[in-house]
């Protein structure tokens, strides 16, 4: 029997159909743009006719989605979609179905990580059977955590991306009064997503604006108002993990996963990450101890996704 595993961000969707019985040979894999479809079932339609997958023959599928998952439908935060399970079965006549928010596939794919799939940002102490935490910045701001119990992981979802934004410096207490005459109020979301680093370039340059991956190659050719945003974002990035280090004290690590820190490496290296990170003054200890590692597998969350879906059709077999 096959199963599907998606992982669908705001910006791309990436699908897999998987054997039960080997979940780590992927039979088909394809990534789309999640905005070039008006809902979610011309995709998955679209995905099953590439495939060439029989729904017959589907024991399950299991779904990472960007938003709050609510029983048997979700609605999602940066895509104007709502995903019914009852709907999905009336369509395809697929029985076993499982929704599960996007970070907390993220949080269940690091388990299946190697070394070259991490490069460590903090080294800290690591408990691999402890309380892990997946935070990342893409198209919105995601955080799950996760705990292993008697050998079964189970992943939480949280909506912390939403979180107010709190500065720590006078520069970042001017951007908050920047951002709270544009939106009212801001949270983490509003900076650390691209959306977010298109804001800090507009706020450095005064009122220019170019998408996120033109901030960060002006800012590699060394843009004074380019580095600025940068600095700005990994800084206010750092803070914000460190605030989940106090937050969730995971000895089992955090993960930073999302669309952009593996493609800003250099900057999520960087004394303005790391120092941002550890300034917790009382607390600095606990953060320092704190494992941190940017995952550079962009497959995560579809890795977490199948994890899933193997263990649904399991459950279905029983």
């Amino acid at each position: 029997m096959n199963i599907i595993a998606a992982d669908i961000g705001g910006t791309q969707a990436w699908f897999v159909v998987a054997d039960t019985g080997r979940p780590g040979q992927v039979l088909f894999e394809a990534k789309y743009n999640s905005r070039d479809f008006p809902a979610f079932e011309p995709l998955l339609r679209t995905f099953l006719e590439e495939s060439g997958c029989d729904n017959r023959e589907l024991a399950a599928i299991s779904l990472a989605l960007p938003g709050v998952v609510n029983g048997d439908k979700a609605t999602l935060t940066n895509l104007p979609w709502t995903i019914s399970k009852n709907v999905l079965r009336d369509d395809f006549g697929i029985e076993q179905i499982h929704f599960m928010n996007d970070f907390q596939a993220s949080a269940l794919g690091t388990l299946y990580l190697e070394a070259p799939d991490l490069v460590v940002l903090n080294a800290g102490v690591h408990n691999n059977d402890a309380t892990r935490v997946a935070v990342g910045a893409g198209t919105g701001l995601g955080v799950s955590w996760l705990l292993s119990q008697e050998g079964v992981a189970r992943a939480w979802s949280t909506e912390g991306g939403h979180i107010d934004f709190a500065p720590v410096t006078d520069e970042q207490v001017g951007l908050l009064n920047y951002l709270i005459a544009r939106h009212g109020h801001v949270s983490y979301e509003r900076l650390l997503s691209g959306e977010g680093l298109v804001t800090l370039y507009q706020y450095c340059s005064g009122g220019d604006r170019v998408d996120a991956a033109r901030v960060h190659s002006e800012a590699e050719a060394g843009n004074e108002a380019a580095c600025r945003a940068m600095s700005l974002f990994v800084s206010i990035y750092g803070a914000f993990v460190g605030n989940m280090a106090l937050l969730f004290k995971p000895e089992g690590g955090i993960y930073i996963t999302g669309g952009i820190g593996a493609k800003i490496i250099s900057w999520m290296k960087s004394d303005d990450f790391i120092s941002a990170y550890c300034n917790k003054g009382r607390m600095r200890a606990l953060a320092e101890k704190t494992s941190v590692y940017l995952v550079t597998n962009e497959r995560v969350g579809v890795i977490g996704a199948t994890a899933e879906a193997v263990k649904q059709a399991g459950s279905k077999q029983q």
